[in-house]
């Protein structure tokens, strides 16, 4: 006999909090009030890059930057000794008087795998590093849906330490939202 099982239906509960504002000063000016407040799950979306945001956020450098420095080297270093092990120990040839290891002509092959090896290192850490979700609760928002055209957003996530519905709504609107909306997302 087979047993069928039904699927559970998943489970809503408050994701966070989107807030939307008029002007990127605004949001600058947002980013560093909630950072000042003790809030460090948000994030401001906005539809283009805003100067100062990474200081207002006190984000810190990515990790990215010196994985894809370590992968270069490690790759260069790799096809380094590649190059000596075959030309000193598998297939030791004297060409037109040459010594066994010389470096000097196989420096495209190492350049290039060098910068072959930082782009692979910069994606692998990349999607490491994400928090990558085939569906984030902020696309159900309909607040959010115009932040990629004319609209500069707000959101803070459920699972900061100072969050709390009515406090974080009042807050935001006392930033100067001209809307809150809580978000529900799945469990």
């Amino acid at each position: 006999m087979h047993s069928v099982t039904t699927p559970v239906p998943a489970v809503k509960q408050v994701y966070g909090m989107v807030a939307e504002f008029s002007t990127p000063g605004e949001l600058l000016s947002v980013a560093a009030k909630l950072q000042e407040a003790g809030y460090r799950k948000f994030d401001v979306h906005s539809p283009f890059p805003i100067h100062g945001m990474d200081d207002a956020m006190r984000e810190k450098r990515s990790r990215i930057s010196y994985a894809a420095a370590a992968a270069s080297l490690a790759g260069g270093l790799g096809i380094l000794g590649l190059i000596w092990w075959v030309h000193t120990i598998a297939y030791p040839l004297i060409i037109s008087g040459k010594p066994f290891f010389s470096y000097q002509a196989f420096f495209p092959p190492i350049f290039a795998i060098c910068v072959l090896s930082a782009a692979f290192g910069a994606l692998l850490t990349f999607l490491g590093v994400m928090d990558l979700r085939w569906n984030h609760p902020l696309f159900d928002s309909e607040t959010f849906k115009k932040f990629s055209d004319d609209g500069f957003m707000v959101s803070i996530e459920a699972k900061d330490s100072k969050f709390d519905v009515a406090k974080t709504g009042e807050l935001l609107k006392t930033l100067g939202a001209k809307g809150v909306e809580t978000v529900m997302g799945e469990v």
